[in-house]
Parts: structure tokens; C-alpha cells; sequence
């Protein structure tokens, strides 16, 4: 949250420029934001000579930062990523972790710092509530050794320098997370403890148990094994006997077997369904008649050979591995659903099911009954795509672009082509259903989304609703030129449109702002993702806002930056 709120905050703070208007702004913006953060300590804005120019906090406005590491570190680095300093003590009295980030000029030049503060009480709050017995220990830690909270919480012990101790010393050089025994340098408690260490932020978190403890209740659960290792050896033992019993009855049962061989051909040249019995191999030793009926070939046509050859290519590798498993031994019993060809060229969908059965003198064998399915996966596939749809707007759902959104920036890795993201959203709709009601709203908002579905003209494009009247529209192989484009056609045909709507001033009618953003993975970080991708976008679409709406606002590169933090 802090790693946020100082991404979203440097980004407005450029503006500010000594603009005592934009300053106020500035101001407003940060308090809202700490009102919606309240885990958050307080967010500061501190111009380039370290002065105090805008605060949540109730400190006293003349304080100056200069001297403290975390400016001192963002003044001499160019870098725009963040910074997690020690815990530093404010004139309140709190001890609080430092999340900071450089804001540069419009020339680039160092401008000031954003800095959010957590208060080190806040951590041990939510530790409080975590069973570690009444002697053990909650702690986190930077990477650099500075304790940053604990529980039992201690005051004086924050911000102390752990880094010579054997976790940083020795256990975070094998492996970012483990277990060790350890005494603690605090308290000299004799502890069972597991590390972590994020792989996102600098922090690595110790929880630590009793070893006294841990192992009183371990000598418990001993005795309890003990007691169930005899009642187990019992069980076997009657077990044991059965199975010798069951032994001489499966000696019976084998002189059965020819008899029951001759029972199943019977009943499988009666049965409606198609009964087929294959070798190790997967190659057919007996065809009932019913094949004609399912696949339009005679059963003396296909007798002899292999069942996976007119497996469909897609669905053969799963065929193939229920195979394996009955083979190993690992299922008696399997169901596989596959496509294959008719005799008259349509695909067809089949469901088999496949059990071993036993053969005298100790042969593998397996009985397969096949039955068409192809109506049913018709209905599956209908539902499926009715499930993917807006029911409103006829778009795209959120779980349809959701999907697409991670298939397609997969496939752009691949290709090395852009991917382009438009966020479009009714400007004030709110007003707009106040004054004609939900009916009007979701004319209008259908109205909107018609005007979207054209512009996507590809079978690659989607145009998908993405909640309330947010839509959105993924354009693959769209770099921002041509992403831009399309977003300022759709700005003027909604325009044109002519929906009334007096309180959309000034123009009086439905309009909309949009926000575009772009992934080319021959530029960008492989690391950009569709959360990324849709941050991005929904800040331009912000951006478009703020200006005043009936616009579009493309993610500028340095806006692209800045986000990698927030994400």
C-alpha cells in the first residue's frame, strides 16, 4: 500500500512546480489518499532542499530532511525506484519505516521526495493475533538487519542492527526461507524458527517457537503414535489373515473366468453402446458390432489396429496418459472424452470408458465402452460461450478478458509484437442515470458498447465490459499510434451519437474519456504483465479525466516506469 501511494503521489507531485494552486491540489490529493490507507502512518511531500512542502502528518511544518539517509540517497541517484530506509523516529515519538520515491522537473533534474511512513505498532497488531505459544516471537526485519517491528512488541528494541547475527550472517546465503535453531539475542529464549524472505519488497520475517515448548507438545503426539503403531500392527496382522483367505478364493475364481469370458462377448454383441477390448499396445483384439452405428466402419476393418491412430492430435496426449496409468498400475479405471472422424468426414466427440480386465494366466487386457457424446459437448461449448458474455452489453465478460489478456501478452512474448490496451469510460453516468433512471442508463451504456464491438475489427481484438460502465478493448499487434487512433474514433462516434445528457457539460450529450496503454516486449520489461498493463491504462484513463473528460490519454514512458513500482 505505501509502495502505491508513493508511485501514484510522485506522479502528481510533478506538477507542482511551486504552483501554490497545484500545491493545494497536491495537498487534497495526499489526504485523500491517507484516508483511504489508514494502515499508512503519513504521506509527505519534500521539495528538493529536503523543506516539508505538503503533509498528512500533524509535525511541525519547519522541519527539514536533508540530512536523513532516504533523501540523501534519492538526491545523489537518478533512480526512480523506490527506497525502504531504517526506521527512523518522528517528533511524535513513533517509530516508523520509511517507503520513499524520487520526483524529478520536466527537464529531469531532481525535484523532491514522497515519502510514506509505517508505524512499527502497526505490524505488532496484527502479530498479537498469531498462536506462537506465550514464549515465542514475531519479527520483521529490512534486508539490511534493522529490526522493523516485533511482537512482544518492544519500543526501544526497534530499529535495531541485527545483520551479524546468524540469520543474515549465515541462513538468508543458503536460501531465502528455511527453519533454523537459534537463541535469541533479545531476549536469550532458546527458539524453533522460520524465515522468509520476500521476493518483492526488502523484508524478511522470523517467527520463532519455543523449543521447550514445541517439544513438550511433540513428546504428546509420541506417546499418541506409539498407541496407534500398535493398534496398526494389530490391524495388519488380521489383515494378514484375510488376505491369505482371499488368496485361495482368487485360486477359485480363475476357473470361472473362461466361463465369463464367453458371458461377455454375449452381452457385448447385444449392447447399444460400443465394447472393444485392447492389448498392452493399444491395439483392438475384439470390435462389438456397434461400431458401424457410432463411426459408420465395420468392426473386420479396424480389428488389429492401433486405437490411438484416430485419436484427434489435441485430445491423443490425454488418451495416451490414462493408458500409461492403467498400464503402470496406477488406476484400475479411467474415463477419457476424445474427437475422431466419421466415415462421412464430420468430427465426432466419444466418451470411453476404460477398466483392466484380468485374463488367465496373468495377460493385461482392457475393456473399453464407447458412446457418442457429440450433442452433449455441443450444449457444453454453447454454455460455455453464453458464460463468457456480457449479458447487458453482448460484450466480452470480465472472465472472458481476464483469459484473453494473459493468452495474448503470452503471445506477444512470443511474436515480439505490441499489445495495446484501451480503458474507456462513461463520462459522469452516475448523473446520467439520476436524471433518466437504470433503463436509460443501460440504453445508453448498450448504445456505448455497440460503438466499442465495431472498433474491434480483428479476430484478434476484444471488446469486453469490464465492470459498471468501464469497458475495455484489447488490441494485439496494436502499437499506442495505432491504439490512439482507434481511441480518438471511438471518442467522436459516441459524441456523434447524440445521447442527451444536460449534465455533461459542456457538450450536453453521452461522452467518454479513455485511457491507452501499450506492452512492446521488444522495449519493455518482461516483467510487465496484464496487471500492469490494465494500472497503466486505468491511470491515462484517470489522467483523461482530470483534464476534462471527452479525450484520450495515452501512458507516457515515463508513466510506464513509474508504474513498475506500483505493481
Amino acid at each position: 500500500m505505501a509502495d502505491t501511494a508513493v508511485s501514484m503521489v510522485a506522479f502528481e507531485a510533478q506538477a507542482i512546480d511551486d504552483d501554490p494552486d497545484e500545491l493545494i491540489r497536491a495537498d487534497s490529493f495526499i489526504r485523500r489518499m491517507i484516508a483511504g490507507s489508514p494502515r499508512l502512518h503519513s504521506i509527505t511531500i519534500i521539495d528538493r532542499n529536503g523543506r516539508r512542502i505538503a503533509s498528512t502528518s500533524s509535525e511541525a511544518s519547519s522541519g527539514n530532511f536533508g540530512s536523513i539517509k532516504f533523501f540523501q540517497n534519492h538526491r545523489a541517484s537518478s533512480s526512480l525506484g523506490t527506497f525502504y530506509g531504517p526506521p527512523i523516529r518522528t517528533s511524535d515519538g513513533a517509530l516508523v519505516t520509511t517507503v520513499s520515491r524520487r520526483f524529478n522537473n520536466p527537464d529531469g533534474t531532481f525535484a523532491g521526495v514522497v515519502l510514506a511512513t509505517i508505524d512499527s505498532r502497526y505490524f505488532a497488531q496484527v502479530y498479537d493475533v498469531i498462536d506462537v505459544g506465550r514464549r515465542g516471537a514475531i519479527n520483521l526485519f529490512d534486508t539490511a538487519g534493522h529490526l522493523l517491528s516485533r511482537s512482544p512488541y518492544q519500543a526501544t528494541l526497534i530499529g535495531s542492527n541485527m545483520s551479524g547475527r546468524e540469520l543474515f550472517a549465515q541462513e538468508l546465503a543458503k536460501s531465502n526461507t528455511g527453519a533454523y535453531q537459534f537463541t535469541s539475542p533479545i531476549d536469550g529464549e532458546n527458539r524453533i524458527g522460520g524465515y522468509d524472505k520476500s521476493v518483492s519488497y526488502p523484508l524478511v520475517a522470523v517467527v520463532g517457537l519455543s523449543r521447550d515448548e514445541a517439544l513438550a507438545t511433540w513428546w504428546e503426539g509420541a506417546i499418541l503414535r506409539g498407541l496407534l503403531a500398535l493398534a496398526l500392527a494389530g490391524t495388519i496382522a488380521l489383515l494378514g489373515l484375510r488376505l491369505a483367505d482371499q488368496i485361495r478364493r482368487r485360486h477359485r475364481s480363475e476357473a470361472v473366468l473362461e466361463q465369463k469370458e464367453s458371458e461377455f462377448r454375449l452381452l457385448a454383441e447385444s449392447a447399444s453402446d460400443l465394447v472393444e477390448r485392447f492389448d498392452r499396445e493399444g491395439t483392438r483384439t475384439y470390435i462389438s458390432p456397434a461400431l458401424e452405428r457410432l463411426t459408420g466402419y465395420r468392426p473386420d476393418e479396424l480389428i488389429g489396429l492401433n486405437a490411438f491412430d484416430v485419436v484427434h492430435d489435441d485430445d491423443r496426449p490425454t488418451v495416451v496418459a490414462a493408458a500409461d496409468r492403467l498400464r503402470s498400475g496406477a488406476s484400475e479405471q479411467e474415463t477419457v472424452a476424445f474427437r475422431r472422424l466419421h466415415r462421412d468426414g464430420r468430427e465426432i466427440w466419444l466418451e470411453t470408458s476404460l477398466r483392466v480386465a484380468a485374463e488367465t494366466g496373468g495377460g493385461f487386457s482392457v475393456v473399453g465402452v464407447t458412446r457418442d457424446i457429440t450433442e452433449r459437448k455441443r450444449l457444453e461449448m454453447k454454455l460455455e460461450a453464453m458464460a463468457m458474455r456480457d449479458g447487458l452489453t453482448g460484450l466480452a465478460n470480465r472472465r472472458a478478458f481476464d483469459a484473453a489478456i494473459v493468452a495474448e501478452l503470452a503471445r506477444a512474448r512470443r511474436s515480439g509484437a505490441p499489445v495495446s490496451l484501451l480503458m474507456i469510460d462513461a463520462d459522469r453516468f452516475k448523473r446520467f442515470n439520476d436524471d433518466n433512471g437504470h433503463l436509460a442508463g443501460d440504453a445508453c451504456l448498450k448504445a456505448i458498447a455497440s460503438i466499442v464491438a465495431l472498433a474491434a475489427r480483428r479476430t484478434t481484438d476484444l471488446a469486453a465490459r469490464y465492470g459498471g460502465e468501464e469497458l475495455a478493448l484489447l488490441l494485439p499487434e496494436s502499437d499506442a499510434a495505432g491504439a490512439r487512433h482507434i481511441a480518438n474514433d471511438i471518442c467522436r462516434q459516441v459524441q456523434a451519437l447524440a445521447i442527451p445528457h444536460q449534465r455533461n457539460l459542456p457538450w450536453k450529450v453521452a461522452t467518454v474519456s479513455i485511457g491507452v496503454a501499450t506492452i512492446d516486449p521488444r522495449r519493455d520489461d518482461a516483467s510487465h504483465d496484464g496487471p500492469w498493463l490494465i494500472s497503466a491504462a486505468d491511470l491515462a484513463l484517470y489522467s483523461a479525466k482530470a483534464q476534462g473528460r471527452n479525450q484520450v490519454v495515452a501512458a507516457p514512458s515515463s508513466t510506464r516506469a513509474r508504474l513498475v513500482g506500483v505493481l
